[in-house]
């Protein structure tokens, strides 16, 4: 593509010093991917400047630049530089200009909030094939389509390679994608030039206060998304949620997208009525305002109330895109389960184990609450907190944990640069004096490895924080860890497993 014809597509040019009527092979921001031909984008990040890379690129091939105006430094000269008032948003309209309006091909889910989105992204995609369809996911856990599965650095990952993924989606003919938009994408612009035919809010509790401000900050990045519908689309809204009336009035004030509320305590567009839980999974009967079917029942091998919220989001977002109910109700009941997400880890043993990803004050909440539900003999817990992250939550953590729970080891997470019980004197900080029913345990596998041992029959012990996670991050090194790998060699070794359960 001409490098002209890239910058017509940009707003926010200051002044263009060099030739435009040339062919640009490619699109980096990292130098290191230049190769020759291509257009580098320098960005400033939280640790790093692009601009201090700019030599490097031009070295590789780049031909042309885009940067920040006022960017500080004297450059080798490529063929041309760019200067711009936000280079973020400059990668995404590149991007989209390299690559197409992929957006207006395909049609596109967002799912926000600060819980249930990788859920909503498994349900979505197992409704959708049961139709069938071809579909792609962008989430936490994963980067999938086809046969190919990518492991995910970013929830949402940047512009570029957002683009790439959607473009190799639609050349193998896809027809939807399912995204989980965070924050902190929304934020840096990542989906800027993005447009949705359905966008899902799901909740909204404490969480990457390390990043925004405070809660309305956080708030008004996630509406963000609601200003990117395409005409036509629809939200979908938990209105159970108190965030939820800044959500609609967003939509309403855009005026593109109808909106689709969902909610277990109130009256909405969909509804869950006698709700059943167990360690099986869940069941309920959907109900549907201004809707023309008769109430059905759902069932799930999910666990959990917060599930049913995740389930009536899903709902609401296949309605939304012209679903059969039959085939949601098929999808949603082949789904048996997905990574780090109340995941069961059992070889025999006379207990019930589960790894989960909750790693918020309501994330650990809504999980702890599920589990007694299921009315265990003892609930047994295991949880930190990460490192060079939000330290507010942590004592609302030590006090919840402490509250639900019967027994809890406190622990690592991913420490990162911070000393582990420095981070665990903060959790305890919110526990009060008179609970005495927790363990401190610094080393996560000693932690682990008590809370099995400490577990008797119809005990449940839940192993939180890390989910589908593989590893665990300490100052100068990261190290292989899979809560789900180590409970179960935890199991084995203590002879804990049917013999003919052991693999």
């Amino acid at each position: 593509m001409k490098l002209k014809n890239i910058i017509k597509k940009l707003d926010g040019i200051v002044r263009v010093d060099g030739k435009t009527n040339f062919e640009i092979t490619g699109i980096a921001c990292d130098s290191k991917a230049v190769k020759h031909g291509y257009m580098f984008i320098a960005l400033k990040g939280s640790k790093v400047n692009g601009a201090d890379f700019i030599d490097e690129a031009i070295d590789r091939g780049a031909n042309a630049i885009l940067l920040d105006d006022g960017s500080a430094g004297i450059f080798k000269r490529g063929n041309t530089f760019i200067y711009v008032k936000d280079a973020r948003y400059g990668l995404a309209q590149a991007s989209q200009a390299y690559f197409g309006d992929i957006s207006n091909k395909m049609s596109l889910i967002g799912v926000t909030g600060t819980n249930g989105k990788t859920t909503i992204t498994y349900l979505m995609e197992s409704m959708l094939k049961s139709r069938n369809e071809g579909v792609g996911v962008i989430g936490t856990v994963n980067y999938r389509f086809g046969q190919r599965s990518i492991p995910s650095v970013n929830t949402t990952p940047g512009a570029l390679e957002l683009y790439s993924l959607l473009s190799n989606m639609q050349k193998e003919k896809l027809n939807y994608c399912i995204m989980e938009i965070s924050s902190h994408s929304l934020e840096q612009r990542r989906v800027e030039t993005l447009q949705f035919d359905a966008a899902i809010f799901t909740n909204l509790t404490r969480e990457h206060l390390d990043f925004h401000k405070n809660m309305d900050d956080y708030l008004n990045a996630k509406l963000k998304l609601f200003e990117k519908i395409k005409k036509g689309g629809f939200a979908i809204v938990n209105i159970d949620d108190p965030a939820s009336e800044k959500i609609i009035q967003k939509v309403k004030s855009e005026g593109k997208a109808g909106i689709i509320t969902y909610s277990i305590d109130r009256e909405a567009d969909i509804t869950a009525k006698n709700i059943q839980l167990s360690c099986d999974g869940l069941k309920f009967q959907l109900g549907a305002a201004k809707r023309s079917f008769t109430s059905i029942e759902i069932k799930s091998s999910l666990i959990g109330r917060h599930n049913i919220y995740n389930i009536l989001a899903s709902i609401g977002a296949g309605l939304a895109i012209g679903m059969d109910l039959k085939d949601i109700k098929i999808g949603i009941e082949a789904l048996k389960g997905l990574p780090g997400r109340l995941e069961s880890i059992g070889c025999g043993q006379n207990f019930s184990v589960y790894v989960d990803y909750a790693h918020t004050e309501d994330g650990l909440t809504n999980v702890l609450k599920s589990l007694r539900e299921l009315k265990p003999h003892r609930l047994i817990s295991v949880f930190g907190c990460g490192g060079n992250r939000d330290r507010a939550k942590r004592p609302a953590m030590g006090k919840i944990s402490t509250e639900l729970s019967d027994i809890v080891f406190i622990t690592s997470d991913n420490p990162r640069t911070e000393e582990p019980i420095d981070i665990i004197n903060e959790i305890i900080k919110g526990i009060g004096p008179q609970k005495d029913n927790y363990a401190i345990e610094p080393d996560r596998f000693n932690a682990i490895r008590k809370a099995l041992v400490e577990a008797h029959e119809g005990d449940i012990v839940l192993v939180a924080g890390k989910g589908h996670e593989t590893y665990q991050i300490f100052k100068d090194t990261t190290i292989p860890f899979d809560d789900r790998e180590v409970v179960k060699r935890i199991l084995k070794e203590a002879g804990l497993c049917l013999q003919s359960e052991i693999s």
